[in-house]
């Protein structure tokens, strides 16, 4: 009598679990990847809002005063809130500026990104 060739029952159900566990790893890798291009988005926007600040700034004819501004501005489809702290430094022809900026809508008041430049005092009134 002849037998009969092919894959038994028992190897079909090793070799389909084998592909579930396989398929699930790589699924989980992809939604990773997916959760980290948007944080980087979110954190590469978010400088950008913060540069955009601190060029207002340099560029404005006046010396910023001490103290903490904020403010909303739109970029990206997206609202962000901008805080800006303007301090002194030893040297009284520079002043220190900390930028944080998160998304308007962002429940935890931590900033996304933060930015600190110098400002200088040469040419303005």
């Amino acid at each position: 009598m002849k037998r009969a060739s092919g894959f038994t029952l028992l190897e079909m159900l090793i070799a389909v679990a084998v592909v579930a566990i396989a398929m699930g790893a790589i699924l989980s890798g992809m939604a990773r990847y997916a959760d980290n291009a948007a944080r980087l988005r979110e954190k590469t926007v978010a400088l950008w809002v913060a540069h955009n600040r601190l060029t207002e700034l340099s560029v404005q004819r006046a010396w910023p005063d001490v103290g903490k501004s904020d403010g909303e501005v739109e970029m990206a489809g997206v609202k962000w809130k901008w805080e800006v702290e303007i301090k002194t430094t030893p040297d009284a022809r520079l002043r220190r500026a900390d930028i944080g900026v998160r998304p308007a809508k962002a429940r935890n008041k931590d900033s996304v990104v933060s930015l600190s430049a110098f400002l200088a005092d040469t040419g303005r009134q």
